[in-house]
């Protein structure tokens, strides 16, 4: 089987490129869970425990979402719940616009595929080892179709 100098030339780039974009990453963490194709049910809780780098420091906590053309909705209601830094539950409800009223979709894509991230906390603390996250969808629909991924992203805060 033969390979083409340029797709060998091509993927020798989208690999430097990659490299090169990810060595500015400074994410303390970002994890998704991909969620059923049949459709993300009420009572399926995504849970995401990252280890803790340090109680003192402040830090951005991100809520990621994945979706496709099948979601037909224009937002997406969400329970997060996460300890705050006094190690009390807090528990949000958090309204995800995910498109504007037209139907055109927010955030970034590539395909049927988008992606959009939500500032959570831009003070966030970790209270504790053991940190746990949960977000649950909170629309009326039992199973909701089209939300692909979910996921936490926690940055350094930055004063920017």
């Amino acid at each position: 089987m033969r390979v083409s100098k340029s797709l060998i030339n091509m993927a020798a780039i989208a690999l430097s490129l990659g490299t090169l974009f990810s060595c500015g990453q400074t994410d303390v963490y970002n994890s998704f869970n991909t969620l059923p194709k049949n459709g993300w049910f009420k009572r399926d809780v995504q849970r995401f425990t990252p280890e803790v780098p340090d109680t003192l420091s402040r830090y951005d906590l991100y809520l990621t979402l994945r979706h496709n053309g099948e979601y037909t909705y224009r937002n997406l209601w969400l329970f997060v719940s996460y300890h705050g830094a006094d190690g009390q539950m807090k528990t949000d409800t958090v309204n995800c616009e995910l498109a504007d009223e037209f139907g055109r979709w927010s955030g970034g894509g590539w395909g049927s595929y988008y992606q959009q991230e939500l500032l959570l906390d831009d003070n966030f603390r970790f209270s504790r080892e053991g940190q746990v996250f949960t977000i649950q969808q909170a629309m009326r629909d039992d199973r909701i179709r089209g939300i692909t991924d979910v996921g936490i992203r926690i940055a350094p805060h930055s004063d920017e």
